[in-house]
């Protein structure tokens, strides 16, 4: 029985569509964390900016210095895009609250959202 399960849902986890899902929270279509790199695109080597890491959520978004900007987007696109539920939406907006009280601008900025959101 547990090895059919397994094998049932396996390909879904490798083809990284398996529903996202944090105390009821289902992000739809979306996976709804950042990233933090130094040196993105045409900036300096030791300039870091956020990005949200799926393309349906990024699209049309340049990366952001603030990670406000970011959090702000991803949390936006739960409703515009992702057919997020409303536990998603509201655990979003937890997050952001976060990010924005820590008032950090580096990695550990990303990994703060992520896991207020359960990634």
């Amino acid at each position: 029985m547990q090895l059919s399960i397994i094998l049932a849902v396996l390909p879904l986890a490798l083809a990284g569509v398996l529903p996202r899902q944090n105390n009821g929270a289902d992000f739809g279509l979306c996976n709804p964390s950042i990233d933090f790199q130094l040196g993105r695109g045409n900036r300096a080597a030791d300039e870091g900016t956020f990005l949200p890491t799926d393309p349906l959520v990024a699209q049309g978004q340049s990366d952001a210095l603030n990670p406000n900007i970011i959090t702000n987007r991803v949390c936006d696109q739960l409703t515009n895009v992702c057919e997020a539920n409303q536990a998603a939406k509201d655990l979003c907006a937890q997050a952001q609250a976060q990010v924005e009280a820590a008032g950090t601008r580096d990695a550990s900025t990303a990994q703060l959202f992520n896991s207020a959101l359960g990634f």
